[in-house]
């Protein structure tokens, strides 16, 4: 049982927020379970900052107010998993044990994108918890995909409008990479997409493309969907649309990975960074 009010307090004019008043090693009352859907649905991500690490039995229970929790969608995985780890866990992590990495994504900065965008039926959220930290970088910068539609410029608007884009695991790579508009190999995942997508929950419209993924849209040739997209990147990516996460140690981490792009801020690779993650199961774009 709760022992005081929960409160949501935005963190940016964009998206986000922090909860407070919650003691996550203690079972919650349903209340509680409607407030944090709520928040979730209004601000997009919801950081709640911890003293100490919380459990992966704890971590779960937390994303299973928000869905059930999927399994770990990157086709190939040169990793292992530190000894007793659920089978659906990630860990993005430069961390290592018996000398190899433990986990994905370990090092440098990455662009904007969107998880599991290059499956037909991405993730609903990813929940991240960070149990060791860089003392500078790796922050997590999440972008508002709502504000963005509602900010497009009318020529752009139209320009989209019906359009379907492709997304691709081996686009972009795991860090910051040159497009290659020309490449459409099949030998990676890839999956398409409406551009513009009704949020299921609010009925906003979101654009539902990111820079590190997204290679082209149907039906334009290269050089004119190549304009289009880095216009759309470029206007997804201001500062106006966008939350910078400048980690704690022990934060737990929620964010809406149908309504928001999210990238990596650079750190020093000497340096621990250490996250837990979970993804919640989604369902197909419209």
């Amino acid at each position: 049982m709760m022992t005081r009010e929960l409160e949501a307090v935005p963190l940016s004019p964009a998206l986000g927020a922090a909860i407070y008043g919650l003691d996550l090693t203690r079972p919650l009352e349903e209340e509680d379970r409607v407030f944090l859907r709520k928040a979730w649905a209004e601000h997009l991500v919801l950081v709640i900052h911890n003293d100490a690490p919380l459990p992966a039995e704890v971590h779960m229970d937390f994303c299973r107010i928000f869905g059930e929790i999927g399994a770990r969608a990157r086709p190939t995985q040169a990793r292992h998993e530190p000894e007793g780890a659920p089978q659906n866990v990630m860990y993005v992590s430069n961390k290592r044990e018996n000398g190899r990495i433990i986990g994905s994504i370990p090092d440098g900065e990455m662009e904007f994108h969107i998880d599991q965008s290059y499956m037909e039926v991405p993730a609903k959220a990813g929940c991240l918890h960070g149990l060791e930290l860089p003392a500078e970088g790796g922050d997590t910068i999440f972008g508002n995909l709502c504000l963005a539609y509602e900010a497009l410029p009318d020529d752009l608007r139209r320009a989209i409008e019906g359009r379907r884009a492709v997304t691709s695991y081996g686009h972009g790579g795991y860090g910051i990479q040159t497009r290659n508009a020309n490449d459409h190999s099949t030998a990676t995942r890839r999956a398409s997409h409406p551009i513009v997508c009704t949020h299921p929950d609010n009925g906003r419209r979101l654009l539902y493309v990111n820079r590190l993924m997204t290679e082209r849209i149907e039906g334009l040739p290269d050089d004119e969907s190549e304009d289009l997209l880095f216009r759309l990147f470029a206007h997804q990516e201001q500062a106006e649309f966008l939350y910078v996460h400048k980690w704690r140690r022990y934060d737990l981490l929620l964010w809406d990975n149908r309504a928001c792009i999210h990238a990596r801020t650079d750190f020093d690779p000497a340096q621990t960074r250490h996250l837990r993650r979970f993804s919640i199961r989604g369902h197909a774009l419209t």
